[in-house]
């Protein structure tokens, strides 16, 4: 178990991991990947076209290349970061720039003299504020002018101004005039990432059915390494939009709904960590593992991969994911009434969570979920036509979204 752990946190290995993850990338993942980012892409155009007309046409400066550069670098920048970065970074290259300029006409250029640049420039940016992001940028901003341009202090104040001008033009471009639509990009992020967990948990029930021990090793250490970077990115871009954009203040109280969403199934997510751990100790101790619990993990992989469908209040019928995480409940405890060891009770307790996370992730309430696993626990007495369990509550706030982890 430890040897496991210092492999999961092994920065060099997970780096190596995410380089192999990219190469052997489907595709299937390479268009999700491009689908994700074209507005981005578009928005940097607009925004790189927009600077410099600003910059060149209306304000008549010479050679004004930094204002689409800066323009298209805040656009990359602003997603999934905190607005307070965006400006530090517009501040960073503008006074870069500046500093550069001035340098450059006192020091000349060459190989020592931009050693020194960079290096007073960093200093420099240091003294007036410790945010990474503006360092950054104020060292290669001033290595640019360093490398690239003659000495022209005369060119300093157009550059200043062509580096405001792209930041803002930047800024508007991604949060105004352009702003991504905040609940689809959610859904975009969080669908491969359901996929995922779903393939994982369909290959847990098949090693249950199997009782191949090693088929749930490989499910679990695929699981460890699954990646929520791009769903996390989304929801911190979807909350900086919401919070700033005016054309999408209406979608603040759907996004908070969605962010519920997302918590919850990131729970889940390292609750099937749990549930793949303990069927595999379950399988290497011999224990009995019935059919009704394969089923189950069967009926989970169908919830997580569809939680995302809305619920249909005016038809009064939960979604194709809230009745297979009722099954899923139903049959984990229909198992519990078996000769199951701890290994197999772990494993229904794991099943019953992760079910009752994906109802909550829907739109049902904590109480009302919990209320429905509690009622359907008698079902394991019945027979197979017997009642079907009551259907829970339509809910009341937006459809949340695809991603893990539990939110109080």
């Amino acid at each position: 178990m430890s040897t496991t752990r210092r492999r999961t946190h092994d920065p060099v290995g997970a780096t190596w991991a995410a380089v192999r993850r990219t190469g052997s990338a489907t595709a299937h993942d390479r268009v999700v990947r491009l689908r994700l980012s074209l507005l981005v892409a578009v928005q940097s155009g607009v925004a790189a076209a927009g600077a410099w007309w600003i910059a060149n046409d209306v304000l008549d400066n010479p050679q004004p290349l930094f204002a689409p550069a800066v323009a298209v670098g805040t656009i990359a920048s602003s997603v999934g970061q905190r607005f307070r970065r965006t400006l530090f970074l517009v501040a960073g290259v503008a006074v870069g720039i500046t500093l550069g300029d001035l340098l450059v006409s006192w020091v000349g250029q060459g190989h020592v003299q931009i050693g020194a640049i960079v290096a007073v420039s960093i200093l420099f940016a240091v003294l007036l504020s410790g945010e990474g992001s503006f360092v950054t940028q104020v060292g290669g901003s001033a290595m640019v002018i360093a490398v690239l341009s003659p000495a022209n202090t005369a060119l300093a104040l157009p550059r200043f101004v062509d580096g405001v001008v792209g930041g803002v033009v930047g800024i508007l471009v991604a949060l105004v005039v352009l702003p991504l639509h905040p609940i689809h990009r959610i859904r975009r992020a969080g669908r491969p990432l359901l996929d995922h967990i779903a393939t994982e948990l369909k290959r847990l029930a098949e090693a249950a059915r199997t009782r191949d021990a090693e088929v749930a090793k490989q499910a679990l250490d695929t699981l460890r390494g699954v990646d929520t970077s791009d769903l996390q990115t989304a929801l911190s871009a979807a909350v900086e939009v919401v919070r700033i954009s005016p054309l999408r203040w209406h979608n603040h109280n759907s996004l908070e709904g969605w962010r519920h969403g997302a918590g919850l199934m990131m729970r889940s997510l390292l609750q099937t960590r749990d549930l793949a751990l303990n069927l595999e100790t379950a399988l290497r101790r011999d224990e009995p593992v019935p059919a009704p619990l394969a089923a189950a993990v069967d009926d989970l992989a169908e919830a997580v991969r569809h939680v995302g469908v809305e619920w249909s209040p005016s038809s009064g019928r939960p979604s194709r994911s809230q009745r297979a995480a009722l099954t899923a409940i139903r049959r984990a405890q229909e198992a519990l009434t078996a000769d199951l060891r701890i290994g197999g009770v772990n494993v229904a307790n794991d099943i019953s969570i992760i079910a009752v996370n994906t109802i909550r992730a829907s739109g049902v309430s904590k109480q009302d979920a919990e209320e429905l696993r509690r009622n359907l626990a008698p079902d394991a007495t019945r027979d197979a036509g017997g009642p079907e369990p009551r259907h829970p509550p339509a809910a009341s706030g937006p459809p949340p979204a695809h991603g893990a982890g539990e939110q109080p």
